[in-house]
């Protein structure tokens, strides 16, 4: 399956005057951006805190008491992709994104061999800038910049790009972030509306490969000898 089912995103903010100022911007842009329909979004349904703060104020301030020497805090969005999230009975959507978002960070850690984080995020509703415009749900997670060990210590960790890329073998690392992610969303999808979403997949890829071969002209032809 070449059509990414989940897109992560991952980046960080350095402990500088620029970092610390280019984390409170982001913040308070993710935490009051609005719904599609421009309706302001609950205070309640903005902010999940998984230990680093409720409300951007908590995540700054947290963010920084817990900063390391290279890291201030990362920043990751996860976005599942909205065609299969259409899939998903529209009760269910946001709760799904929720789960993907906390799982995808739990497991890449564990799969790091670390303890998981303080992290937070916020949950977004928007519609995808095609033609389409469906409903892209995705998340905004904020996770502290160093992580307790089995003695209590704060320590910092690098994160390699292989760990984050999508080329140069990264897919096929355990530790991978959006090998990860991917096997987390679709256990997901198959858990909540069965293994059709794969069928469709698969055709979608059969018809991608069709339409390739007709273009450049190694595909069959489909004229007919009179």
């Amino acid at each position: 399956m070449t059509k990414p089912t989940i897109i992560p995103n991952w980046k960080y903010q350095k402990p500088s005057k620029g970092g610390y100022k280019g984390l409170k911007k982001l913040l308070k842009y993710v935490s009051h951006r609005e719904s599609p329909d421009h309706r302001p979004v609950e205070i309640d349904e903005r902010w999940t805190d998984c230990g680093l703060g409720q409300g951007w104020r908590e995540v700054y301030e947290n963010a920084g008491k817990l900063a390391g020497p290279y890291v201030l805090a990362h920043h990751m969005v996860i976005a599942p992709a909205p065609d299969l999230m259409a899939l998903v009975p529209e009760e269910l959507r946001h709760d799904m994104v929720r789960e993907v978002t906390e799982r995808t960070i739990e497991a890449w850690h564990e799969a790091r061999g670390l303890n998981t984080p303080e992290f937070s995020y916020v949950l977004h509703d928007r519609d995808t800038d095609d033609d389409y415009g469906m409903q892209m749900l995705h998340t905004h997670v904020f996770v502290a910049g160093t992580i307790e060990n089995s003695l209590g210590e704060r320590e910092s960790h690098r994160v390699d790009r292989q760990q984050v890329c999508t080329d140069r073998g990264g897919l096929n690392r355990e530790d991978n972030l959006h090998h990860i992610a991917r096997q987390e969303f679709e256990m997901l999808l198959d858990r909540t509306i069965g293994q059709e979403w794969r069928l469709l997949r698969e055709a979608e890829l059969e018809q991608q490969e069709i339409s390739q071969d007709i273009e450049s002209g190694s595909g069959r032809s489909l004229e007919i000898d009179l």
